[in-house]
């Protein structure tokens, strides 16, 4: 009996039970760059609708009508957690960056809620203008 105990206890710690990841809330969540958010309290809105086991889709905006600048998102993401696995498309653009043309960025993309973060974040943060650092966040 003792072996039997040492041996279940050794699975344990060799092969630990994998946690269910917690699902996204689906509908409305916030979407923002911060070129836009950093002086307006008016987030964009993305829409997120769940189209498999922790697949989603996601799809939604950003803009400033007065100034024409905007970050907008379009594809799915597997689910993971704090990490999430994006397939798409991301656009933004912003008057002061990138000679004031469009940055796109498409493909497998990651965001990641760090530490205590309410947001999802794009780790891919250069701009298409290889100097410039964007924060594109996804809300939970």
């Amino acid at each position: 009996m003792k072996i039997l105990l040492i041996l279940a206890s050794l699975l344990y710690t060799l092969f630990p039970t994998q946690e269910k990841v917690k699902p996204v809330r689906t509908g409305s969540h916030s979407f923002t760059i911060q070129w836009i958010s950093f002086n307006n309290s008016n987030p964009g809105k993305v829409s997120i609708k769940k189209i498999g086991d922790d697949e989603y889709s996601i799809q939604g905006e950003q803009r400033d009508t007065k100034s024409n600048e905007y970050v907008s998102i379009k594809g799915t993401f597997l689910n993971q957690g704090r990490i999430l696995k994006f397939n798409g498309k991301i656009i933004s653009k912003i008057n002061s960056i990138n000679g004031g043309q469009p940055c796109e960025l498409t493909g497998l993309s990651i965001f990641k809620a760090s530490g205590k973060r309410q947001y999802w974040r794009l780790q891919q943060m250069l701009n298409c203008d290889g100097v410039t650092t964007d924060y594109i966040d996804i809300y939970f």
